[in-house]
């Protein structure tokens, strides 16, 4: 289903919603470019499910998205402390970083996901940063 008018979800709604159907609508709202109103609903499952790495998934990029830039990088180190093994974790985490323009902390997290060797973009953002080689060609 795609929403394709300006939602109008209240707190009684979101509330009245299982957490199952709190993560769909926000995956939907999302999807539908209402990023504001997925970090609404988001907030319901996180709370709920602060152990569920998609949730927060989601919830980062719907920050992100929003450009709630703060709250966007919040969610996605929690990504990687659920998910120390996910290079996408580590690249959305610098990303947030960069976009704050705090680009030496995002190479940081962009050097681990270069190390992880699933997006050769990761080498590049260090580059860009301060000059280091490009980690993936290196191996």
């Amino acid at each position: 289903m795609t929403i394709h008018m300006t939602p109008k979800i209240t707190d009684q709604q979101i509330d009245e919603m299982s957490v199952f159907e709190a993560y769909r609508s926000g995956q939907e709202l999302l999807d539908s470019r209402f990023p504001r109103d997925a970090v609404r609903v988001l907030h319901k499952v996180t709370d709920a499910e602060p152990h569920n790495a998609a949730a927060w998934e989601l919830r980062g990029r719907a920050h992100f998205a929003a450009a709630q830039l703060e709250p966007a990088e919040l969610a996605f180190r929690r990504l990687v402390e659920l998910e120390p093994t996910s290079a996408w974790a580590y690249t959305a985490l610098g990303l947030s970083l960069d976009r704050q323009s705090r680009h030496a902390e995002g190479a940081t997290f962009h050097r681990m996901a270069a190390a992880m060797g699933t997006d050769p973009r990761d080498g590049t953002r260090v580059e860009l940063v301060d000059g280091s080689p490009d980690i993936a060609s290196t191996t």
